[in-house]
């Protein structure tokens, strides 16, 4: 199954009062790019996420965004503010207030002014636990993703190299009757010089021309590598950089055939074939 590098994938997950938010995109890249954006003051996080992507892709480049914020629309597992903290400053207050009779116990006011608020601390010591159900559910949102275009693409490079094969079996079909117009003409062209030649001499030089602008070693190769590429197309683990190099040597044959050909049907399907494979190595570049 052919896998795109282009996908894109979110996960959110509601725990301890918090709500995480998960994004995934991936594009093309050479070899596997990872680059996380989550919170600075946790370094763990940033190490399991790289982990955690580097599992499930193999090429490409993967940006995750993570956002965390607090659920306020859900019940809080755990006190926005430092309970223990205010209890102790209370306890405080009041001994003072006691110690100096004082006729007003102290207030939700002189809680404040001795700064007994503090907020409770956002996250636990490892935030994994809470993340990685998102992460999850967006690097499968993502696999799935990657997997559409797959197979979109699949399906492109098909007809590509249906076309290609049309176009081969096309010259294949032309290789003979190449050497009988090459004769053709050769006679034809000795015939208007009015000049008598050894029929012996004559065959040796059209075995020698035919020798020279012989492909079928060429076409044997750019079906070996059609059938390469379809069996590629075919498998389940990452191809694409096998299909971009199946594409670069589809190319080189085909150049080699146009350079050796001299036949202008031949030369013309060489043109055509050229386009196709163009074609071929721009969609392969999409390729996991």
């Amino acid at each position: 199954m052919v896998n795109s590098m282009t996908g894109f994938g979110t996960g959110t997950v509601t725990a301890a009062g918090w709500r995480v938010d998960v994004t995934i995109r991936t594009l093309n890249h050479r070899y596997l790019s990872v680059r996380v954006r989550a919170p600075h003051d946790q370094p763990r996080l940033q190490v399991c996420l790289e982990e955690a992507v580097r599992r499930a892709f193999s090429r490409g480049e993967v940006g995750v965004w993570i956002g965390l914020v607090r659920d306020r629309t859900a019940k809080q597992d755990s006190p926005l503010f430092d309970r223990t903290a205010i209890d102790d400053h209370l306890v405080e207050l009041r001994g003072i207030v006691q110690e100096l009779s004082l006729p007003e116990a102290p207030s939700l006011n002189d809680l404040i002014q001795v700064g007994a608020f503090q907020v409770a601390k956002p996250l636990e010591a490892d935030p994994w636990p809470i993340v990685e159900p998102a992460v999850k559910q967006a690097i499968e949102a993502t696999l799935v993703s990657r997997s559409k275009e797959g197979a979109r693409l699949a399906e492109e490079l098909e007809e590509i190299l249906d076309r290609l094969s049309g176009l081969l079996d096309a010259a294949r079909q032309r290789l003979p009757t190449v050497l009988e117009e090459l004769r053709n003409r050769l006679q034809e062209r000795i015939a208007s010089l009015c000049i008598a030649v050894d029929p012996d001499r004559l065959e040796a030089e059209i075995a020698l021309l035919a020798e020279r602008s012989d492909v079928r070693e060429e076409v044997t190769r750019l079906e070996s590598h059609l059938h390469r590429a379809e069996e590629l197309l075919q498998a389940t683990d990452p191809v694409g950089k096998e299909l971009d190099f199946v594409s670069q040597e589809l190319l080189r044959e085909v150049n080699t055939l146009g350079a050796k050909s001299r036949d202008l049907v031949i030369n013309s399907f060489v043109v055509d074939m050229k386009v196709a494979i163009e074609r071929f190595k721009e969609q392969v570049q999409n390729v996991e």
